[in-house]
């Protein structure tokens, strides 16, 4: 009975510490100059405008059964776009962007 309670209790202990680590972690943010938006429930697109200093940037989404796709990385600044099939939707969207010297 003792270690049911104290492994009942772990386990509480232990779902706090990661329910205060996900929520006190930051929010991601679109970098400065680049943006993503849905134009329907699967499919999305963004660009960036600053490629100063070696910036690339890439499209990413997050389909509803879970998988992620990007698009390749790009060192201009033309939109580009990314869709979901099989009948899911887009979840997430996201411009990963970094600075990279030639």
């Amino acid at each position: 009975m003792r270690l049911r309670h104290a492994l009942t209790s772990a386990g509480i202990g232990a779902a706090l510490i990661v329910g205060v680590g996900v929520t006190a972690s930051p929010a991601s943010a679109t970098p400065r100059g680049c943006w993503s938006e849905l134009t329907n429930p699967t499919f999305a697109r963004g660009a960036c405008s600053d490629m100063s200093n070696g910036g690339i940037w890439r499209l990413g989404i997050r389909c509803s059964d879970g998988d992620y796709k990007w698009s390749s990385w790009k060192r201009d600044t033309r939109p580009t776009s990314l869709r979901c099939t099989g009948g899911t939707v887009i979840t997430h969207d996201w411009i990963d962007a970094k600075n990279e010297t030639r």
